[in-house]
């Protein structure tokens, strides 16, 4: 950490030290002052979303309308045996293979392993079983061993409830953050507005 700041501030020295032309300048102007401003938009927007209390029931109201996109893929269990094919050295033409084995006996979503080796268990009907075809990968295949398997099920409203409020308040924010730019934008035509105004009754 210590060192990331000192190269960050040797960094920094050489950045400011360098030459720029004009327009260099006014680019660089330009993006600190977008950064500056998003930077703004993003607290204030958080402010909002922090400060806005999101009740269990409407949680729930959310979660019995949309409850099919609220579940866990299937799970399952599985060995592996990756053989890779590697050509041997330049005077021997044939190839080898090279096994290397992977065990696990904790159960992993379907979604999170390799889609090759997941179509397969897709195909498969049984459990506790090899699969009865070689899955071809890069640089080799997998022999697959499926000792266990659960079925995609529903989600409850307790274990669906933290990714149904981050989407709400992901939501919220989005709304925030555009409707600060929109009434700052309002203020910037009434403020117009006025001033023409004052300038008709000068003259």
């Amino acid at each position: 950490m210590e060192d990331d700041k000192v190269l960050h501030n040797i960094l920094l020295k050489k950045a400011k030290e360098a030459e720029y032309s004009s327009f260099e300048i006014e680019q660089i102007n330009l993006q600190t002052e977008t950064l500056f401003i998003r930077y703004f938009l993003e607290r204030e927007a958080a402010k909002v979303v922090e400060g806005t209390k999101i009740e269990d029931e409407v949680l729930k109201k959310i979660y019995d309308e949309n409850k099919e996109f609220y579940t866990f893929p299937e799970k399952v269990k599985l060995d592996t045996i990756f053989v890779r094919e590697q050509d041997k050295k330049e005077k021997n033409d044939e190839k080898t293979d090279v096994a290397q084995k992977n065990v696990d006996d904790n159960f992993i979503f379907i979604t999170d392993i390799h889609p090759a080796i997941a179509e397969e268990i897709y195909n498969e009907d049984k459990k506790d079983v090899i699969l009865s075809n070689l899955v071809p990968v890069q640089e080799g295949f997998h022999i697959v061993y499926l000792k266990d398997k659960e079925d995609k099920r529903q989600a409850t409203f307790e274990e669906a409830k933290e990714t149904i409020l981050n989407d709400v308040k992901r939501n919220l924010f989005g709304q925030a953050y555009n409707q600060l730019i929109a009434d700052i934008a309002n203020e910037k035509v009434t403020l117009e507005t006025d001033e023409t105004k004052e300038e008709n009754q000068e003259k």
